[in-house]
């Protein structure tokens, strides 16, 4: 894949990165339930799902991964 298709679907926050295009497909939207910070937020969830990080609380993360593990489309990586 080049690097442009790869960065069209990728959203890159400070040290989150999130294949929105895996988004699109999920139902569940477990990321946002599992995070304890809120520093997840599903829109359009009736539609086209996407998860955005809220940039003002990224930096309350803690690393923990219980989004990473709870996201069953991996589609969250934390650096």
């Amino acid at each position: 894949m080049n690097k442009a298709k790869k960065s069209e679907k990728i959203k890159s926050y400070k040290f989150h990165h999130i294949d929105t295009s895996k988004c699109r497909v999920c139902k569940s939207f477990d990321c946002e339930e599992a995070c304890f910070r809120g520093i997840y937020e599903v829109i359009d969830k009736d539609s086209e799902p996407k998860c955005l990080v809220i940039e003002d609380r990224e930096d309350m993360c803690v690393k923990c991964h219980m989004c990473t593990t709870a996201c069953k489309l991996e589609a969250i990586t934390i650096d």
